[in-house]
């Protein structure tokens, strides 16, 4: 009698956070047409399995792409998999629709019972994302820079795998300074979700400095790009916030006798760079000391991922290689205990241990959900044309007049 009392119990949880997901999801995307419900045959569970979901932008217009942290989480998958534990892995396209983006959250959870999820698009715990999160009761690993997770809805289950905001403000304004870079300063926003964040948070850094902050340029206005090709040759220092993708035409058309560095920002993909063809040169960007092979040696596991994906599509982002991580950390959360892959369990696993990435290591707490504590992972990249690789820019040690 007490089994069966356990199982009806376990069954009507169950089914009340259905019903919580469904209306969550439903005010949340109150403003798009409704989905249509059909009902869905139960998948059966195999044992000692971790379903994992991969939400992405694999198409439409929103950067960063989401296929460079696909291309590395297939690294992954294609190495072999041993011992007791099997991930499997869902891929699924969001399309840079946020009302896309919570669909398929409830469709990870409820029709294909993922464990866990990845989510590899921009989002804010504070909007209705975070409250989504919270209902579907699943650890969720955000690959791109966001808020700590704990000060948000849905942070008890959100785990941050990038620097955040505040600390990304923080580099850019020391690297800055540091160089004697600061006036005259410009800085421009293509007005995407993730630039506004961004230059909110490095503008913030500058007035809590007591420094003057420049008004920024709109790229979104039709003489945006014309306004700074015009003021980027009067600069010291040029601040592009948001995605690399977006800004490729723009600092191709700068002079070729620009002096001034043109920050960009940690959502940076490689290739774009690369694309800047002679401009290159004149770009710098945050992201991972591992990623620089030119300066910094990396440990036996970060080489073969990077020497993989290269070989496969060309040097790696800081981007995909947290992807590549996410399914690392996973991973080592369900072998510590491959017969408790319950989300509450799982939760715990990956809030109360270290992970040794590509990246970096890795470190939540259960008063900490922002895993990249060590800053000294955190450079500033520059290109080597001649050896096509990043290398790590050298620190201004006295300003540069």
């Amino acid at each position: 009698m007490r089994r069966a009392s356990r199982s009806q119990t376990a069954r009507a949880r169950s089914g009340v956070r259905v019903l919580a997901l469904l209306a969550t999801l439903a005010l949340a995307a109150c403003t798009s047409a409704p989905a249509v419900l059909q009902p869905t045959a139960v998948p059966t569970r195999e044992p000692n399995t971790l379903n994992v979901s991969v939400l992405l932008d694999l198409s439409g217009p929103r950067a960063p792409s989401g296929q460079p942290q696909r291309n590395a989480m297939q690294i992954w998958l294609d190495q072999p998999q041993t011992g007791p534990l099997k991930l499997r892995v869902k891929f699924v396209d969001v399309a840079g629709s946020d009302a896309k983006l919570l669909i398929e959250l409830r469709r990870a959870v409820i029709d294909d019972r993922a464990d866990a999820v990845v989510v590899g698009v921009p989002v804010s715990l504070d909007d209705p994302f975070g409250q989504a999160v919270e209902v579907a009761g699943v650890p969720v690993l955000l690959t791109l820079p966001t808020a700590e997770p704990l000060a948000s809805p849905g942070g008890r289950f959100a785990f941050a795998l990038a620097p955040t905001p505040d600390v990304l403000a923080r580099a850019a304004a020391n690297d800055i300074v540091d160089r004697g870079l600061l006036v005259p300063l410009l800085v421009a926003s293509d007005e995407s979700a993730p630039a506004v964040s961004e230059r909110l948070a490095f503008l913030a850094e500058l007035r809590r400095r007591g420094l003057s902050t420049p008004a920024p340029v709109s790229l979104a206005l039709a003489d945006g790009p014309q306004r700074v090709r015009l003021a980027a040759p009067l600069a010291r220092s040029v601040v592009l916030a948001g995605a690399s993708a977006p800004y490729g035409d723009v600092i191709r058309g700068l002079p070729a006798t620009l002096t001034a560095p043109v920050y960009l920002s940690y959502l940076t993909e490689t290739a774009d760079v690369t694309n800047l063809r002679d401009q290159a040169g004149i770009v710098t960007w945050p992201g991972s000391r591992t990623l620089a092979p030119l300066s910094f040696e990396p440990f036996a596991f970060q080489r073969v991922f990077i020497q993989a994906f290269t070989q496969r599509y060309g040097p790696p982002s800081t981007l995909a290689a947290t992807a590549y991580d996410a399914l690392g950390i996973l991973d080592i959360a369900a072998r510590q205990a491959p017969a408790e892959l319950d989300s509450l369990s799982l939760r715990v696993r990956i809030g109360t241990g270290g992970y040794a990435g590509v990246v970096t290591r890795y470190d939540f707490t259960p008063q900490r959900h922002a895993g990249f504590v060590n800053l000294d992972d955190l450079v500033y990249l520059r290109w080597n044309s001649q050896r096509g690789a990043p290398f790590i820019a050298p620190k201004a040690t006295t300003p540069i007049r």
